[in-house]
């Protein structure tokens, strides 16, 4: 490389840029300068999204997820397996209050939506299907021998005793099971019959105080369950998710998502709303003068000996060098 000829001035500058301490002076004040202007000088809505569009695009999802995302999940596990900690030693005395407080509130169901939720096929069957077995298993307790002891042969053996006259209690267990037989048969015209009504009940049922008051209760008790897990018993789940699997379908999901118009415009909006807010205000008096500080003393002694090593750099001095001549 020819030798080049610099101004004196320049000489100087070179100088004082190839030391990193003087070097972090310079960043020192392009960073007091920086953090002055208006937050929304840096922020335009158009080329933040294009940045997250270029951040979330589906290969590097992919290969994020791979290489740091499923290993992480592994090394967690073993480390809470290690700690021995549990969930709610995750949490401080205060927020475990507020959750309590948030976990206890009673759960109030729309009505409207609950009368949607029964007329769905899946539910109407299942519902048939239960009170069908329940009351199947009432009448099996109405058979001589069955669980109840049999209502017939109660009935028989204080009244008439004709259990005991009946040859090996046969008439007796005919009897009955006939009587199963027309009760069963019974049984299942009242449900297909009142189907209806028994899912309007259980509407009523589902959005009544009461009901709020015990599922309020009962998401209490699985809050204090949760509290009480072992934190690597959550994450033995998370390194079983089926990673393979979701890599082929997530980094897709995603590009997808964010090539809707309207998920486009509305990432757009809450930005412009966001500046709307903050546009106007500078870091500093964002972040507030202590923060500002310490992030400025880490800039400093990680910019300056870059500066400095570009100030040496040959691209620079290539730069720079038809601009002085």
């Amino acid at each position: 490389m020819a030798e080049r000829k610099w101004p004196g001035a320049i000489k100087k500058l070179f100088k004082a840029l190839g030391d990193a301490e003087q070097a972090g002076e310079l960043v020192g004040l392009w960073y007091d300068h920086a953090v002055d202007e208006p937050v929304a000088r840096y922020i335009d809505p158009d080329r933040l999204l294009a940045q997250v569009e270029r951040a979330l695009a589906e290969p590097l999802v992919e290969s994020w997820a791979r290489d740091h995302l499923e290993p992480f999940l592994h090394r967690e596990h073993e480390r809470a397996k290690e700690r021995g900690d549990l969930v709610g030693d995750w949490l401080t005395a205060e927020a475990k209050m507020e959750l309590r407080s948030l976990a206890a509130r009673p759960v109030e169901f729309d009505k409207r939506f609950l009368e949607k939720l029964v007329q769905q096929g899946a539910v109407k069957h299942m519902l048939k299907s239960v009170i069908e077995e329940t009351l199947n298993r009432f009448v099996e307790t109405l058979r001589p021998g069955g669980s109840g002891g049999g209502v017939g042969g109660s009935v028989a053996r204080s009244a008439f005793g004709f259990a005991k006259r009946a040859a090996g209690g046969g008439v007796l267990g005919a009897i009955g099971e006939q009587v199963q037989q027309q009760a069963s048969r019974a049984a299942r015209t009242f449900i297909d019959g009142s189907m209806n009504m028994m899912l309007e009940r259980l509407v009523v049922i589902m959005s009544s105080p009461e009901t709020a008051r015990q599922l309020g209760r009962t998401k209490l008790q699985v809050y204090e369950e949760a509290m009480k897990t072992p934190t690597a018993k959550v994450t033995k789940y998370q390194t079983k998710v089926p990673m393979d699997d979701l890599l082929e379908v997530i980094p897709g999901v995603i590009s997808y998502n964010l090539e809707r118009p309207e998920i486009r415009d509305g990432i757009l909006a809450e930005v412009r709303a966001a500046l709307e807010v903050e546009g106007a205000r500078s870091l500093r008096e964002i972040l507030g003068d202590d923060d500002i500080a310490a992030l400025r003393a880490e800039v400093i002694e990680l910019g300056g000996p870059l500066l400095a090593d570009l100030a040496g750099s040959a691209p620079f001095l290539d730069w720079l060098h038809p601009r002085v001549k």
